[in-house]
């Protein structure tokens, strides 16, 4: 970061960190388009009011403070409300009509517990309920299923929520690997300033507020110029520690958030999380140049239209996903096909490194086995992979595979040439005494970036005190030093290969060495169950016996749901110990002539001979309620998602596997967690 003319590097970091640090759920005020009533856990007695209450219910706040729950809500509302924090309502809103200076006023209640306290937030609700909302997201579901592509369901996201809740401008926000943001899909009024390709540093959005999303996923702000209105009594008498409102709607924003939007020139601002594979992927956010107070029906139903194109948005990147693996598969299946042969590496990286290439989008690869080194397309020079292979094989960790994007700021930075921005490694197990290393290369890609400002700026100095900076102008900057990022499905696939690769270097070194690792070419060294390699062959004997004898032969390909939570949430020693539990309760569930191997990854195969598809379906249905309810401990418990098929006349291996993999997608695709047969 470099300093700006009035305020220095330290000045601007320190203030970055403070704003890293504050207590944003906890600011002691909330919007004043609604009211809210702090009581105790009981509901017996009413703890702290918002200064509006008055306004709001017509009771003012030394009565209500005097009193008791009930004398605002009535007993009818207040059942209610204690049925929702209990867990037993199946709502967690309620819309209640109460009266107020001797009408009736229609109301959202949000209650929620907050530390030893329960928080009831009240917004009014105008005009006749909003019907026409149903007809809105059934028609919304409907269109979903048509969209293949990113760009086109994103596009139309951002027109839905702007045509239905009249912001000015609706993008989505999608975070990178550091948090910085960048506008993927727009649309906008005419005469509003475009956002589209910008990008915003993460100090835009700091980590305390990108964790309350998790918590609460809307943040509605109909009006930043309007004045907080603040709790009565400041401080609860029976508790000391701030009121916190992180899962409440009503909680007022940062000064600094609101200078922030001020500086934007956005008056109302609504932002909701989009959440892909359990994780906070990017932002619907929302701005207007005018108060826009949305109706609570309204603001509900756009979270659940973004959260059902988020669930899409899911499908497609695994489906883009699927058919990066389906490649790098069909190099595997290609690889191999060299059983029995066992080539020498130099011969492995002349038949397939070309294709290698292409699929893991590198510009060279290199395959080291002891003193050994073939390559293909541009690596760097053998002295300073050895310089690099030396320092990988030094460190410490569970997690084999080492990549970076950005060499030259990693501790490879003094081993590889500048020109090399891009590596990843992989060891591959063969034996101590012969180090063997599988290297993806890429070279740097020189990127221009737009930035909303310049984020070198994202503070500026007013006086005394340090403000979000004051100018969106588009500011451009060369980004060098950087390769394409390694996308997870990529290192998957590369951690396939090298298994592979492992198994057919293992194996040339068994043919050499009197067949001494016979093992480590047929088992998975994590699981003990039959390798990729060795599940080929039985899954080819066994449809040659079908075709000879006339006999049926099933085929059930699973994979973990969400396995990315363990290793997310755990470690990946935790997934790693799911991985062998799950592995060994399969054994048991089998039958004698059944076999079970890894297939990579979270991917496991189950071969049944002299199995027809309902055989197969009541095998793969007790498969996976055994697995449902093993219990995992502290890591909780594991759902898979089966494919299932049985082998045609005359099919090969590959398209029986092909066939089990797609009804596996399509098990994923109707909600996982489920069996799906493929047509025969």
């Amino acid at each position: 970061m470099t300093s700006n003319d009035s305020a220095t590097d330290p000045e601007i970091e320190a203030a970055l960190q403070a704003c890293a640090r504050e207590p944003v759920h906890i600011p002691g005020a909330i919007q004043p388009h609604g009211a809210l009533i702090s009581c105790d856990a009981e509901l017996a007695r009413v703890r702290q009011v918002s200064a509006n209450l008055e306004e709001m219910l017509g009771v003012t706040v030394d009565h209500a403070l005097a009193g008791k729950p009930e004398d605002l809500l009535g007993r009818r509302w207040l059942t209610q409300v204690r049925e929702v924090i209990d867990g037993v309502s199946r709502f967690r809103a309620l819309i209640v009509s109460l009266r107020v200076g001797g009408k009736s006023r229609r109301f959202r209640l949000l209650p929620y517990r907050s530390g030893s306290r329960v928080v009831i937030e009240l917004e009014p609700i105008e005009g006749e309920p909003e019907r026409w909302l149903f007809s809105a997201l059934a028609e919304w579901q409907r269109q979903l299923a048509r969209f293949q592509k990113q760009e086109n369901l994103l596009d139309a996201v951002t027109g839905l929520v702007r045509d239905l809740a009249g912001y000015d401008r609706v993008m989505i926000y999608r975070f990178d690997e550091d948090w910085n943001g960048s506008v993927v899909s727009e649309s906008r009024a005419e005469g509003v300033d475009s956002y589209l390709g910008h990008h915003f540093p993460a100090s835009d959005i700091p980590e305390q507020v990108r964790r309350l999303y998790s918590i609460k996923p809307v943040r509605d702000i109909p009006d930043a110029t309007r004045d907080p209105v603040a709790l009565v009594p400041e401080a609860d008498p029976a508790d000391a520690a701030p009121l916190d409102l992180s899962k409440g709607i009503l909680r007022v924003a940062a000064p600094i958030h609101r200078s922030y939007l001020a500086n934007m020139n956005v008056v109302a601002s609504m932002s909701i999380a989009m959440n892909v594979d359990a994780g906070l992927w990017g932002l619907l956010a929302c701005h207007s140049e005018r108060p826009n107070v949305l109706p609570p029906a309204l603001r509900d139903a756009l979270r659940a239209m973004v959260h059902s194109a988020s669930l899409k948005l899911e499908l497609i990147e695994a489906q883009e996903q699927a058919e990066v693996l389906e490649r790098a598969n069909s190099s595997r299946d290609v690889l191999i096909d060299e059983r029995g042969e066992f080539p020498r590496p130099e011969v492995l990286v002349e038949r397939y490194g070309s294709e290698w290439l292409e699929v893991f989008r590198a510009c060279g690869v290199a395959l080291v086995v002891g003193e050994s080194l073939a390559s293909v397309g541009r690596v760097p020079q053998r002295g300073a992979i050895e310089k690099a292979l030396n320092w990988l094989s030094e460190q410490p960790g569970a997690d084999p595979l080492w990549s970076s994007h950005e060499i030259g700021r990693s501790p490879l930075a003094g081993c590889l040439p500048g020109n090399f921005a891009g590596l990843l490694a992989l060891p591959l197990s063969i034996r101590e005494s012969l180090p063997a290393w599988l290297l993806l290369f890429r070279q740097e890609r020189i990127e221009t970036r737009i930035w909303a400002g310049n984020p070198q700026k994202a503070l500026d100095r007013q006086g005394d005190k340090l403000s979000p900076r004051s100018s969106f102008e588009a500011w451009k900057e060369e980004v060098r030093g950087r390769s394409d990022q390694w996308t997870k499905v990529e290192r998957r696939a590369a951690m396939d290969l090298a298994t592979d690769l492992a198994a057919l270097v293992a194996a040339n070194e068994i043919s050499r060495l009197n067949d001494q690792l016979t093992d480590l070419a047929t088992h998975d060294h994590l699981t003990g169950l039959w390798n990729r390699y060795r599940m080929d062959e039985a899954i080819d004997h066994e449809i040659a016996m079908a075709h000879r004898y006339g006999r049926h032969c099933s085929l059930m390909m699973f994979d973990i749901d969400h396995f990315k939570h363990f290793n997310d949430s755990f470690g990946h020693e935790a997934g790693d110990e799911v991985l062998v539990r799950l592995a060994r309760t399969v054994e048991t569930v089998l039958r004698e002539p059944d076999r079970v191997g890894r297939w990579g990854g979270e991917e496991f195969i189950v071969l049944a001979p002299d199995t027809d598809l309902d055989g197969g379906r009541r095998l793969a249905e007790r498969l996976r309620r055994v697995i449902e309810d093993l219990d995992l401990g502290d890591y909780g418990n594991v759902t898979v998602s089966i494919g299932l098929a049985m082998a045609g006349e005359g099919e090969v291996r590959r398209d029986l596997v092909a066939r089990a993999d797609r009804a596996l997608y399509a098990a994923k695709e109707g909600g996982r967690n489920r069996v799906e047969v493929a047509d025969n």
